[in-house]
């Protein structure tokens, strides 16, 4: 019984033996646990000291960099603000200069010179540079001798060599300022200017580009791609004579140097007076008193043939040849619109009359010869709308059924070649024997006109601003307004935008004459 009592009281030991055994277990693993913790946390910080070190190297790397940065903006600021000019671009064969300075070059090339660096700085003198002595460049680019030619014909001067002292003056006034002369062709100054526009405009060291070229439409594309903000704080539209709208639309700053260039365009030809136009409807006269010579004052302002005989000539009366003394004969009367030439087969006169004048009543003479003058060759001609864009003539397609089938069948022979456009369209190829186009086929003029109404069908490389006289493409839509094709029509998404003109831009506004320096504004004709 006394066991069985001692036994009971060694439960309540056993049970709180085993009630520390667990807590000791418990307080072991929060040990192993916080040590486990410990450890970790001394790895993430060992990571952490590495990271701070590298951050600490690239810190230091970096504020390095910044000041190699800071170093080199400094040098490109100064670089960039060193030596600044402005450019001031004209088109001499449109912006001309003011009368009273061409007049007398001696004195009004300076003159101009002057006003010109005047007004610029007058311009500038409310921007950034107006404090400073900025030098100006110019460059005026014109065609000299038509220049000359125009300015004489339109009483602006009284000789033509006037012009071109005036240039070499102007030139030689500034060592920044040139007129050049680009020679005969209407592209020659514009792409002299475009070129001469692109290379100012990508020196960051020019400041303001003045551009004179606003008379011209040509010049609107180029000055389209320019149309940001920054553009605009750089580049001045210099207005001469009246500008074109779309200039003006276009946004940029325009201002006008009236002391300086023409603000007319040059009016119509002065009419000759009426004892010159009475001279020149004259025919050639003959002293009486030596038959077969002409008078000095005559054969002084005459040609000489190639035998050394004088021509005597005006403006419109028939062409005289004196080959040896023989009495004038007698014609019958002499209209004065369709001439040709009579020769004399008893070596007299040889004179250039009308092909219906009649030689019945000349006395004296024998076998004479009527032969019908050579036909001139029209000039080209290429029609500019008000917004510079080249209007094409109407494309109507050749009725003739027999052209057609037989173009057809030439055009199948020679396959798969073509025919020359060059040669049949432009009047001579130039690469010759080396073309690989067709050129042995011939075409008859009807083939040829169905020639050209299939060439009409591609879009020239130049697009609407496309100024060569012996283009045979197309610079717009040949359909018109009343085109059905649609989003497939090739004049639709061009790099010139839709070129389906409407009837207002069908309208020409400058008719440009081939082997003619300046357009005439059909407006204004």
């Amino acid at each position: 019984m006394a066991s069985f009592t001692n036994m009971e009281s060694m439960d309540p030991l056993r049970d709180r033996f085993n009630h520390f055994f667990q807590q000791d277990a418990e307080r072991a693993q929060l040990i192993q646990d916080i040590l486990e913790k410990l450890h970790q946390d001394k790895a993430r910080l060992d990571e952490l000291t590495i990271e701070l070190e590298h951050e600490r190297e690239s810190r230091i790397r970096y504020l390095s960099e910044l000041r190699d940065l800071r170093e080199q903006s400094r040098q490109w600021d100064h670089k960039i603000n060193k030596d600044p000019y402005v450019a001031v671009l004209v088109d001499g064969d449109g912006a001309i200069f003011d009368d009273e300075l061409l007049q007398n070059p001696r004195q009004g090339a300076p003159e101009a010179a002057l006003r010109l660096t005047h007004a610029v700085r007058n311009y500038l003198k409310n921007t950034p540079f107006g404090s400073e002595d900025v030098p100006i460049v110019v460059r005026i680019f014109a065609n000299l001798n038509g220049l000359a030619k125009s300015l004489v014909q339109y009483n602006v001067i009284d000789f033509e060599d006037k012009m071109r002292m005036f240039a070499e003056l102007f030139t030689n006034s500034r060592a920044e300022f040139d007129f050049v002369n680009v020679g005969h062709g209407k592209e020659n100054a514009d792409s002299k200017m475009r070129r001469m526009f692109s290379h100012f405009y990508k020196n960051f060291q020019c400041k303001k580009i003045f551009f004179a070229g606003c008379h011209d439409n040509g010049y609107l594309h180029e000055l389209r791609e320019y149309a940001g903000e920054s553009a605009r704080q750089r580049i001045v539209l210099l207005e001469t004579t009246p500008a074109q709208p779309t200039f003006i639309h276009m946004g940029f700053p325009v201002t006008r140097f009236d002391t300086v260039f023409r603000t007319e365009v040059l009016g119509s030809p002065p009419i000759p007076p009426a004892s010159l136009a009475v001279q020149r409807t004259q025919p050639p006269t003959v002293s009486m008193n030596n038959p077969g010579v002409v008078p000095q004052q005559q054969i002084a302002a005459s040609p000489v043939m190639s035998n050394g005989a004088p021509v005597v000539r005006s403006a419109s009366t028939p062409t005289a040849r004196i080959d040896s003394p023989a009495p004038v004969p007698p014609a019958a009367p002499i209209r004065q619109d369709s001439p040709a030439i009579i020769a004399s087969g008893n070596g007299g006169v040889s004179i250039q009359y009308p092909t219906y004048a009649t030689a019945g009543n000349a006395k004296g003479h024998q076998n004479v010869v009527i032969a019908a003058a050579s036909k001139t060759k029209e000039p080209r001609v290429i029609h500019y709308n008000s917004g510079g864009q080249r209007i094409d003539p109407p494309n109507n397609k050749p009725q003739n059924a027999h052209d057609q089938r037989t173009y057809n069948e030439k055009n199948l022979k020679i396959k798969p070649k073509g025919f020359c456009n060059e040669l049949f369209l432009a009047d001579g190829c130039q690469r010759g024997p080396n073309c690989p186009l067709e050129h042995e086929i011939k075409l008859t003029p009807g083939e040829r006109a169905v020639h050209r109404w299939k060439a009409r069908g591609s879009l020239c490389s130049n697009g609407p601003y496309c100024e060569s006289y012996r283009c045979y493409l197309s610079h717009h839509c040949p359909f018109g307004p009343g085109c059905a094709r649609g989003s497939e029509c090739k004049f639709k998404g061009t790099r010139w935008g839709d070129l389906h003109y409407s009837k207002a831009d069908l309208e020409p506004d400058t008719r440009w004459v081939e082997g003619h320096d300046f357009p005439t504004r059909i407006g204004s004709a």
